[in-house]
């Protein structure tokens, strides 16, 4: 009887563990737990708190293990905020896996306002995946690029009067045009 219940209980446990989508806390901020979805670039949303717009990606090097490259972006919000970094997490385009390391300078957000972020992100494609995308790219060419990924925006936002520190999930898959073409 004693193993049944508690074999019960380990699994109601696992369940509530994998039934969880985001963390409740990362780096000391607590993350706010309705991500904001991005479908389409280049369409503003009024239901979108959130704009973010990339530049194109600009070649940086390529060593033996990876090819690395810059990504500028610009940023608006419908509320002003002080943002402190900017982490990406699970980015691919096409399905190859591209690591970018975290931007980690502050900056301030003002309500209705397009900010240029402070420095652009410092990307990576493993030199296998950079292989694999440009044999895709001669065989089977596309039109559109499927880039997918998710990012963490970290900052100390303003309701009701008091600054919260908050992790903001931002969910995106979203199709770009070919840069190759």
């Amino acid at each position: 009887m004693k193993a049944g219940t508690a074999l019960i209980f380990v699994l109601l446990a696992a369940v509530a563990v994998f039934g969880q989508e985001y963390p409740d806390r990362i780096d000391g901020y607590k993350v706010h737990k309705k991500p904001i979805v991005v479908r389409s670039i280049g369409k503003h949303d009024d239901d979108r708190d959130v704009d973010l717009t990339f530049t194109d990606p600009k070649f940086v090097g390529a060593s033996l293990t990876a090819v690395k490259f810059e990504l500028g972006a610009q940023v608006s919000s419908k509320r002003s905020a002080s943002i402190d970094k900017i982490r990406i997490d699970s980015l691919t385009v096409n399905g190859i896996s591209v690591k970018v390391k975290d931007l980690e300078r502050a900056f301030e957000l003002k309500a209705n306002e397009p900010v240029k972020l402070p420095e652009p992100f410092a990307a990576e494609v493993s030199s296998f995946g950079a292989a694999k995308a440009a044999w895709s790219e001669l065989t089977d060419p596309k039109k559109m690029w499927q880039v997918k990924g998710r990012a963490y925006i970290f900052g100390r936002f303003k309701r009701f009067g008091m600054t919260f520190l908050r992790a903001i999930p931002v969910e995106f898959d979203v199709l770009v045009k070919n840069p190759m073409r």
